[in-house]
């Protein structure tokens, strides 16, 4: 997902750490990763914060292990991810991801004057942009 995410979405690593154990391994493979999806600052901590996708190796993390036993996807409330992308771009966007070999379908929204492409990512969840 962290690949998926920051070189096909190209969302950009805002940090990333191997926590398997309480204390971090620093040449450890991430077990949690924070990418950046808008440099906008929100008030978020001390300084703000951008607005950041958190990806958790749930099985690894130490802080996240035996949190997720018995998840049943099927009760999961998220429908899907939405991403803004410019209008501008819109097309360009599609064609990067055709490229990458993703299937994609569309929609048109004329009451928003908007239009979306949807696509699963590899572990199936549903993203639109």
């Amino acid at each position: 997902m962290r690949e998926f995410s920051s070189e096909l979405l190209r969302f950009s690593v805002h940090s990333q750490i191997s926590l398997e154990r309480a204390e971090p391994d620093p040449n450890g493979v991430p077990t949690i990763t924070f990418l950046t999806i808008s440099e906008k600052n929100l008030p978020l901590g001390r300084g703000g914060h951008p607005q950041i996708l958190a990806l958790i190796d749930f099985r690894r993390h130490a802080f996240a292990q035996d949190r997720f036993v018995d998840c049943d996807p099927t009760k999961s409330t998220l429908n899907h991810l939405l991403f803004g992308i410019p209008p501008n771009s819109f097309d360009d966007h599609a064609d990067l991801l055709r490229r990458q070999g993703i299937d994609l379908w569309f929609s048109e929204f004329p009451a928003m004057n908007a239009k979306a492409m949807f696509f699963h990512d590899p572990e199936d969840n549903l993203l639109k942009c």
